[in-house]
């Protein structure tokens, strides 16, 4: 049996059908590129800045051609002049959904399968060729891309007894999914990848937090010294008042106590005059009775 390995176009169309985020689009492509041969065409294994740039140039031609999300025309995402590899040349257009289909069911492991009918495909895929020749394109596109049908009761159905108008359970062939289980699932690498960022945000924070209260401590402080300073400035210029005002009172009162001693001077000399004079009369007096 064929093996089909997807090609960059193939995963180019699977990130704008299937929505992936740009932060997302280099987990994915890791996780591609780790599974390798098993999927990967051998030229884009060998080196992985090669095979994300090959992805990103298809990203860019398939944005350029109108192919966008979901609801774009799924016949944009085989270049014009392309030739099927794996269905009819008619039928291209389903070999392209059919690869989108089973790259889904390959990066969403925990997936066991999708509902799809096939006998309702042909319109929104603009198939025109005979419903029998479709059923035999469906029949080698599961078989090339390692996908099998089940009926509702989760029985297996055989596409070459002819399709269905129900719906389908379309899974991965379980030997296929097997050996996809060797590599490390992404929702794991993605949940790895979450928990280190998580704890990388943690201690940026954390850093963060702790340059904050460094910061808050210095201005704190800072405050408290100008704080400080201001009452210190204060008390000196209350002391420098106080001082002054001291000065001056002494400065008032100097005045005053020079003219009460001149006073009191002068009183004593007066009291010296009185006394001398009233000796003078008793000696006077003394001479007169003497006489």
């Amino acid at each position: 049996m064929i093996n089909y390995l997807y090609n960059a176009r193939d995963i180019a169309a699977y990130f704008k059908w299937a929505g992936v985020s740009s932060h997302q689009e280099k987990e994915y492509l890791n996780y591609i590129f780790q599974i390798g041969a098993d999927i990967l065409a051998k030229p884009l294994t060998r080196d992985y800045d090669e095979f994300e740039k090959a992805v990103y140039r298809e990203l860019y031609y398939l944005w350029s051609e109108g192919f966008e999300n979901e609801f774009s025309d799924i016949a944009l995402i085989a270049p014009k002049g392309a030739v099927s590899l794996i269905c009819d040349q008619e039928f291209i257009t389903l070999e392209s959904y059919m690869k989108l289909l089973a790259l889904h069911l390959i990066f969403s492991r925990n997936l066991p399968y999708v509902h799809v009918n096939f006998t309702g495909l042909m319109l929104p895929l603009g198939l025109k060729g005979e419903f029998s020749d479709y059923e035999k394109n469906v029949v080698k596109a599961c078989e090339i891309l390692h996908l099998t049908t089940h009926d509702v009761y989760n029985q297996p159905f055989d596409l070459n007894l002819g399709i269905p108008d129900e719906k389908l359970c379309l899974c991965l062939d379980a030997e296929f999914r097997k050996n996809l289980s060797e590599h490390e699932d992404i929702r794991m690498r993605f949940l790895k990848t979450a928990a280190s960022r998580l704890q990388e945000f943690k201690k940026t924070s954390a850093a963060i937090e702790e340059k904050e209260e460094k910061k808050k401590q210095r201005l704190l402080k800072r405050k408290m010294a100008r704080e400080a300073a201001k009452a210190l400035r204060e008390a000196a210029k209350a002391k420098m008042a106080e001082e002054e005002k001291k000065t001056e009172v002494k400065k008032a009162s100097k005045p005053t106590s020079k003219s009460s001693a001149k006073t009191a001077a002068k009183k004593d000399s007066e009291v010296k005059t009185k006394e001398t004079n009233k000796g003078k009369k008793q000696t006077k007096s003394v001479e007169k009775k003497e006489t």
